[in-house]
């Protein structure tokens, strides 16, 4: 049978520039906070201009690691907690606070690309354990962990991207005086429009987003970590680790068929093969190393989806639909389904080429189209690596012709999944997909 060509099925792509236009409104507007926050305390200089200066946002470069980070913590958290303990709102001497995950502990998860020494995280990411004691301040417990997922580790099969680190704090007094006496300097430096008082910006010299306005260049009092210089023992806690990975592969997808394995059925018919099978510890190892990065990307996705907010409250819906074994939700947003991705391109796809450059993009959409009979769908794509912040983000509204067929196609493709004979059945992969995937040689790709 010939392979199914998606970009057959659309018969129009327009670039819709009122809804773009809209969107990058919204990811450019920033709102002052109105309280004072764990995070506030950890950089006074930056808190207070932050307030001051509402108007002045961060560049989209440097917010693209804010949403990875956060939308890492959210798909861990997930992966290795269970809802009722994930980012628990705390408030203590007049401070308030987000703990990533507090269940007996507080435990804050973190992600950096630079590799961290495991020797000595007090004098390189002093900052990590300075929240950790607040947070164990705040909800009086004297022991927590950090979290550290390394996006760039060194490959070996002794190197985890993954650490852990236990931190105790046995002077939890002279931790909330510590945090009352930062909370007091913010107030009365927003109080007087007098930021003199409050010690250098940690970012002083490295592209601070408030160094037109700062005075960090002219202040005598300097940047000090008392909190984390109040800690007490710390060390990399490796036992846990393996539990946290361990807990973590066992929370990866079970038999049931998404969406997205119909659009990528070989990956979907390894991936299920590998549930049936016994694993080797290196196998195991690497699997879990490329879960952690399957998560951190699937989390910067969903945090910009956050961040762009999809218009209006109510205007943004998650239709089920079900045809065993497929089970899946499609997002949609004013009424059609709708998909955002982030292409790994340098400059901007024509328009014209988009259905045969992204034809997973396509398959992806047509398929919710089909699934719930709607002919026209919204296509966001969001360019990381474009430097131009207006040419990051483009939407595009998408018209499929002849429905029925591609529902057809995604109908045969959960029948060829549900009971494959071999892997031969299956269509194949887009192209360029092959040469990174790590199943080639058995697909007969390589």
């Amino acid at each position: 049978m010939a392979e199914f060509d998606i970009a057959g099925y659309v018969s129009r792509v327009e670039a819709n520039r009122s809804v773009k236009d809209t969107l990058m409104k919204g990811l450019k507007t920033r709102r002052p906070p109105y309280r004072i926050s764990v995070t506030d305390l950890l950089n006074l200089k930056q808190a207070y201009f932050r307030r001051k200066y509402p108007e002045i946002v961060p560049p989209l470069e440097k917010q693209q690691l804010m949403w990875a980070g956060t939308g890492f913590h959210k798909t861990f958290g997930s992966a290795v907690s269970s809802e009722e303990y994930l980012e628990q709102f705390v408030e203590a001497e007049g401070v308030v606070g987000k703990i990533d995950i507090y269940d007996k502990i507080p435990v804050e998860v973190k992600t950096t690309s630079t590799p961290v020494d495991t020797k000595d995280l007090l004098q390189y990411r002093p900052t990590y354990i300075e929240q950790l004691g607040m947070y164990c301040a705040m909800v009086n417990a004297h022991e927590g962990e950090i979290i550290i997922y390394q996006r760039r580790v060194e490959e070996s099969p002794s190197t985890s991207p993954l650490v852990v680190y236990h931190v105790t704090f046995p002077d939890l007094k002279a931790v909330r005086r510590e945090m009352r006496r930062r909370r007091d300097l913010l107030m009365q430096a927003l109080i007087s429009n007098d930021p003199g008082n409050l010690p250098a910006c940690l970012w002083f010299g490295r592209q601070c987003d408030y160094a037109q306005v700062c005075d960090c260049a002219t202040t005598s009092v300097h940047a000090s970590h008392e909190i984390a210089r109040l800690a007490g023992e710390i060390y990399v806690d490796s036992t846990t680790c393996e539990r946290l990975l361990s807990k973590m592969a066992g929370s990866q997808p079970s038999e049931l068929l998404g969406i997205n394995d119909i659009v990528f059925p070989r990956k979907a018919y390894f991936r299920r093969l590998r549930l049936q099978q016994v694993a080797s510890g290196e196998q195991v190892r690497e699997e879990k190393a490329e879960y952690l990065r399957s998560m951190d990307e699937r989390g910067f996705v969903e945090v910009l989806r956050d961040s762009l907010r999809f218009g209006a409250p109510g205007e943004a819906q998650r239709i089920p639909v079900r045809h065993l074994p497929l089970a899946d939700l499609v997002q949609v947003w004013q009424n059609v389904p709708t998909i955002l991705r982030d292409p790994k391109f340098s400059s901007l796809v024509d328009r014209e080429k988009l259905p045969r450059t992204f034809s997973h993009y396509f398959l992806r959409l047509g398929f919710d189209c089909a699934l719930t009979e709607n002919p026209k769908g919204r296509l966001l794509l969001y360019y990381t690596r474009v430097p131009k912040e207006d040419a990051k983000l483009m939407v595009y509204d998408i018209t499929f012709r002849k429905l029925d067929a591609v529902k057809a196609e995604a109908l045969r493709r959960i029948g060829l999944l549900d009971k494959p004979q071999t892997v031969l059945q299956l269509p194949k992969c887009p192209s360029w997909l092959c040469s990174y995937c790590d199943d080639r040689v058995e697909c007969g790709e390589a």
